[in-house]
């Protein structure tokens, strides 16, 4: 198994750090929708939307790279 595998399949709190990666990527996912949904009422938090989709993508491209990489090994 490579490291990137085994990186993702560290325990914590009796859970692998991928499947918490995924959590946070789909809770982040949904602040990004909510964001956008209050930035519709002020232009102000549309930068909000612009950094928590950043931060989402960033989030989904290593949970991907995690799921993939204990495919790959």
């Amino acid at each position: 198994m490579g490291a990137i595998a085994r990186a993702a399949y560290v325990q914590i709190l009796g859970f692998p750090v991928i499947f918490w990666l995924g959590i946070l990527t789909y809770a982040s996912l949904a602040a990004t929708v909510g964001a956008m949904a209050l930035g519709r009422r002020s232009p102000r938090r549309f930068k909000w939307h612009r950094y928590l989709g950043r931060i989402t993508t960033l989030l989904a491209t290593v949970h991907a790279l995690f799921g993939i990489s204990a495919y790959l090994a």
